[in-house]
């Protein structure tokens, strides 16, 4: 298993745009500690280098525009309509929770078919029990799914470098 001074290091070590080893995603994705130093360090980069980011061609704004967005986000903040800032890492679940709970509902889901209620209702619904149980099986595991790369996003942003339009 590869310690967090190592990962970190090897981290540190890449060049700009270079793939991250597998070893070091391997550890980035169950050691929330160098998780969190790594988003704050490219958090860190993407701040130190917009002053120096040149635009494209035409994708100059004016200041006028300029103004006009920042005086309506103030208007807006000021009549409590804003979300909160939730770009602090308070709040997030840890991978060990993801893989347990992604566990417990697959072992869920292999459970019902033999228990009593699995048992009840293939006697009295028959061969027509088993559709709304892969059914209900199918939207359960799209959810989650869906609720784990949606609160991880930025580890997914990171991962395949998509970049946020300026």
């Amino acid at each position: 298993m590869m310690t967090c001074d190592r990962a970190f290091t090897s981290y540190l070590e890449l060049d700009k745009n270079e793939r991250v080893p597998f070893r070091v995603t391997l550890h980035l994705l169950a050691c929330p500690a160098c998780r969190t130093g790594v988003r704050r360090l490219s958090r860190a980069e993407r701040v130190l280098a917009a002053p120096l980011a040149v635009p494209a061609q035409g994708a100059l704004r004016s200041a006028v525009g300029d103004d006009a967005v920042l005086s309506a986000m103030q208007r807006i903040r000021a009549a409590g309509l804003a979300y909160p800032d939730t770009r602090d890492d308070e709040g997030r679940v840890s991978l060990s929770r993801w893989i347990g709970s992604g566990f417990a509902l697959g072992a869920g889901f292999a459970i019902i078919p033999f228990s009593s209620i699995g048992e009840w209702s293939r006697v009295t619904f028959g061969a027509s029990f088993s559709i709304p149980l892969y059914l209900l099986c199918g939207i359960a595991v799209t959810v989650w799914c869906g609720v784990f790369i949606g609160s991880n996003i930025d580890f997914f942003v990171k991962k395949f470098h998509i970049d946020q339009v300026a």
